[in-house]
């Protein structure tokens, strides 16, 4: 859908959005801001009078990144691994297609959610310093999803694989392209450990969310699913596997993929 969003609020608020500002004025100490988002899935808004802002660039996009001022170090390197994972992913899958990428500290029940044209990171993950690796692959799989569900849509109710696995295998080449083999060795060892979680069951990855326990769920889809593809990659060559990403992306983009269309394409 193509959203038109009005909000009248508090003027000390910083607000967070899916899509970009055309228009904002001030009404003593109420603020209008009127956003236009599209085509999107969703439509997502955070504010808080908490909120500071640092941005970075990458060609036409710009990257924002919203935080406590407390959580400043936290945001700063957020947004240096986002624009990182929006340059390994333009180059891996096809163009991230917005002017804006938005990251968002709030209080959340998962390490980050995702939504169109911006994501929302847990923020006691923002708290460890520079040696906090778990923020860098969340940021990183959080990214992902705007081509995994953002892009190409999916069920994800009755077919979580289709963006979950597909976002992991992401953040496995988000390691290999920033960083090398070395760290992507040791990324694809925590799905390893995933998936050791359930003693290497074999579960099928392309089971609707309610066919798993939550152990299941996490070890199956994020853990095997992963290797799976990984597996497919050395199948089909690793040439022939990056080109048939690509086509993916562009044949499903905007549109809905499910199980039978990954495995007819690929």
């Amino acid at each position: 859908s193509f959203y038109l969003v009005r909000i009248t609020a508090p003027v000390e608020l910083k607000l967070a959005t899916s899509g970009v500002v055309i228009d904002r004025s001030e009404q003593g100490e109420r603020q209008v801001v009127t956003i236009a988002a599209g085509p999107v899935r969703d439509f997502y808004l955070a504010a808080s009078d908490r909120y500071t802002v640092t941005s970075q660039t990458m060609g036409e996009i710009t990257v924002n990144s919203y935080a406590p001022a407390e959580l400043a170090a936290g945001a700063e390197l957020a947004l240096t691994q986002a624009v990182q994972a929006l340059q390994s992913f333009n180059q891996r899958f096809g163009p991230y297609p917005f002017t804006e990428f938005d990251l968002v500290t709030t209080p959340n029940l998962a390490l980050g959610v995702e939504y169109p044209g911006l994501v929302v990171i847990r923020g006691e993950l923002y708290e460890a310093g520079q040696d906090n690796r778990l923020l860098e692959s969340v940021v990183a799989h959080e990214v992902a999803h705007q081509w995994f569900y953002s892009l190409v849509g999916n069920d994800q109710v009755d077919e979580p694989w289709v963006d979950e696995a597909l976002a992991q295998y992401a953040t496995l080449l988000y390691y290999l392209d920033v960083y090398g083999p070395g760290s992507a060795a040791a990324f694809r060892g925590s799905l390893e450990r995933r998936w050791e979680r359930v003693d290497n069951a074999k579960i099928p990855i392309g089971l609707p969310v309610r066919a798993y326990t939550v152990e299941e769920y996490s070890a199956i889809v994020y853990g095997r699913g992963p290797l799976f593809l990984e597996e497919l990659a050395q199948s089909m060559g690793q040439e022939s596997f990056a080109a048939f990403l690509q086509n993916y992306y562009q044949r499903y983009r905007w549109d809905i993929a499910t199980t039978a269309s990954f495995k007819e394409l690929a």
